[in-house]
């Protein structure tokens, strides 16, 4: 899985098979995937021609590409065009959530705005983070509990 682009200072985009939630590691970047989409094939767009079309011959270059869209949540460096991302383990999210002694949760607030008509993702995002951090799972509820409750009040019925 590679880059694509940077969006923003906070955000880009990343080509491949990923679920919306999926924490990547990008060299000294830590994001979260907040949207999917897909893009259509490129060759049928610079040609001109339709794509069913171009199935018959050229079926690898007419499928269009899956991309996730990335906010990211730790930055030492921003990442790259083109430089390869993985997936990130629960080491990884323990290390930026408890590097100053501490737990902090410094892009909550921005992570929320970005998400505001999924909050569904940041309420699963802490659940994550819950469990790879025992130690702070009392903290972390409450935080949860703050984003159900934004997730009921937007609601209506």
């Amino acid at each position: 899985m590679k880059i694509l682009r940077l969006l923003s200072d906070e955000e880009f985009e990343v080509e491949g098979d990923l679920r919306i939630g999926d924490v990547l590691k990008a060299a000294n970047t830590l994001a979260i995937v907040i949207s999917i989409s897909h893009d259509e094939s490129e060759i049928g767009r610079y040609l001109g021609i339709e794509t069913e079309k171009l199935v018959d011959f050229l079926p690898d270059l007419s499928e269009g590409r899956r991309v996730a869209r990335c906010f990211i949540l730790h930055c030492n460096e921003h990442p790259k065009p083109g430089e390869e991302v993985e997936i990130a383990d629960d080491d990884e999210l323990r290390g930026i959530h408890l590097a100053s002694g501490e737990f902090s949760v410094p892009y909550l607030v921005s992570m929320m705005k970005k998400c505001r008509e999924r909050l569904w993702v940041v309420r699963d995002y802490l659940e994550r983070l819950a469990n790879a951090i025992p130690e702070e799972k009392d903290v972390i509820g409450i935080l949860k509990a703050e984003v159900e409750y934004r997730m009921l009040k937007d609601m209506e019925v």
